[in-house]
């Protein structure tokens, strides 16, 4: 993605490009970097619809580094001149699976509140989204929206877990002090704070026709085997 020349290439004749950065190989500054050469060469290459897949609360100036990262690449877009639709989903479900050994060993653990709700989003969820957008680019056009599928407290998800494997799933919180990468840190903390601001209820009610996925129903989808 460093690769400006090859992506131009790539872009060339395309209806549609969807982009996503990461600053988890090399860091955020390489996470820049990317966002920077997509829309080079996206202007380049005269790229019809730019989708690019940020993260909900990254106009916050949350100081959450990689979403911080994100906020500079959103606002290279915007003055880019490129016709783009920037998604902002939250924390994904499939984070979960990150700690699947120990909820498979019963506990779930979170730097969370047991009883504050936590937005979060389904991977297909967000794919259906993006491709309506595509579908429709006129609707989306120059548009920031957040996703968000779901917002269980930890109790809920728990529950929701104790109910896919059949076998009780307790929470455990964890102190955030705990968490030793300032990164995935200063990420909690912003959750604990003002958190992603999405609405839900009309965000689904604008868009009925997307099965909007609960976290109940991603737990049985992904646990269900283990039960």
């Amino acid at each position: 993605f460093d690769d400006r020349e090859s992506l131009t290439v790539a872009m060339q004749g395309v209806s549609g490009l969807f982009a996503l950065t990461t600053p988890f190989e090399a860091g955020v500054d390489a996470e820049i970097r990317q966002g920077r050469a997509i829309v080079a060469a996206a202007r380049q290459a005269r790229v019809p619809h730019l989708v690019f897949s940020s993260v909900a609360g990254a106009d916050q100036y949350t100081g959450v580094p990689h979403f911080d990262s994100k906020a500079v690449i959103e606002s290279e877009i915007v003055t880019a001149g490129v016709p783009y639709t920037i998604l902002g989903p939250t924390y994904f479900f499939d984070n979960a699976l990150g700690g699947a050994d120990r909820i498979l060993a019963g506990v779930l653990e979170l730097p969370l509140s047991s009883d504050r709700p936590l937005q979060q989003l389904a991977r297909p969820d967000l794919g259906a989204f993006a491709a309506e957008v595509f579908a429709q680019p006129d609707r989306y056009l120059n548009k920031r929206i957040e996703l968000a599928s779901d917002a269980p407290t930890p109790l809920q998800m728990a529950t929701a877990l104790s109910g896919a494997l059949g076998r009780p799933v307790r929470y455990e919180p964890v102190p955030l002090d705990a968490i030793g990468n300032p990164d995935m840190h200063a990420m909690w903390e912003f959750l604990n704070g003002p958190g992603y601001q999405v609405d839900i209820t009309a965000l689904h009610d604008a868009h009925p026709h997307l099965s909007w996925t609960s976290f109940a129903d991603w737990a049985g989808h992904a646990f269900g085997a283990a039960s």
